[in-house]
C-alpha cells in the first residue's frame, strides 16, 4: 500500500506543471536530468535545498517477527544545481509484530564485510490499519561511498539483530537508479 501511494505521489508530481517560485514542487525539467519513475526531486525555495529521493523499494515479507523491511536512499544538496552528495539518508521502514526491541541493533553487511553506521529511529503507531503491528523508522547517514559499495556488491544484506534480511538483485539496481542521477 505505502509503495502504490509513493508511486502515485511521484507520478501526480511529475505529471504538474513546473513552478520555479513554488516550494516543495520538482525541480525544473532543464535542471534535472532524466530520472526514472521511482526517483523524485523537490526544491525547497525557503532553505533554497533540493532534496532527491527514491520511492520506498520493498527488501523483504515477513521474516521472524518483522511483517515487512522497505528502503528508501535520500540525499540534500543546496540550491537546484545537482552535485554528488556526501552523505545519503538511508531509511529503512519496518512493521513488526508485537513490541519493538530497544536495544535494537542494525549492521550493513556487503559482500561479507560488516558495516555498523549510526541513526536516529523512530516508531510509528498501527502502521497497517486493523493490525495491533508496530511500525519503526530508521535513518542512517551513510557515506556516499558506502552506497556505492552497496550497489555494486555482490552480496549485500541488512541485519536486524539476529534476523537477515538479503538485499536481492533487483532492488540493488533499484538502490542504483539514485546513483544514475549524480
Amino acid at each position: 500500500m505505502l509503495n502504490q501511494i509513493a508511486l502515485l505521489l511521484v507520478v501526480s508530481l511529475w505529471s504538474a506543471p513546473f513552478n520555479l517560485n513554488e516550494p516543495g514542487r520538482p525541480i525544473v525539467a532543464q535542471e534535472r536530468p532524466p530520472w526514472s519513475a521511482n526517483v523524485s526531486g523537490t526544491y525547497d525555495a525557503a532553505k533554497d535545498e533540493t532534496t532527491v529521493r527514491l520511492a520506498p523499494v520493498k527488501v523483504s515479507g515477513g521474516r521472524g517477527k518483522y511483517v515487512s523491511l522497505h528502503m528508501s536512499p535520500s540525499f540534500k544538496f543546496p540550491g537546484r544545481s545537482l552535485m554528488e552528495p556526501e552523505i545519503i539518508d538511508f531509511e529503512l521502514q519496518t512493521v513488526v509484530r508485537g513490541r519493538l526491541s530497544t536495544d535494537l541493533y542494525v549492521v550493513f553487511i556487503i559482500d561479507g564485510e560488516t558495516v555498523f553506521l549510526s541513526s536516529n529511529r523512530w516508531a510509528v503507531k498501527r502502521p497497517v490499519p486493523g493490525r495491533v503491528w508496530r511500525g519503526e523508522r530508521l535513518v542512517f547517514r551513510m557515506p556516499y561511498k558506502t552506497y556505492v559499495r552497496i550497489t555494486n556488491a555482490e552480496t549485500f544484506a541488512i541485519k536486524f539483530d539476529g534476523v537477515r534480511f538479503p538485499v536481492g538483485k533487483t532492488q540493488k539496481e533499484a538502490l542504483r537508479e539514485l546513483l544514475n542521477i549524480t
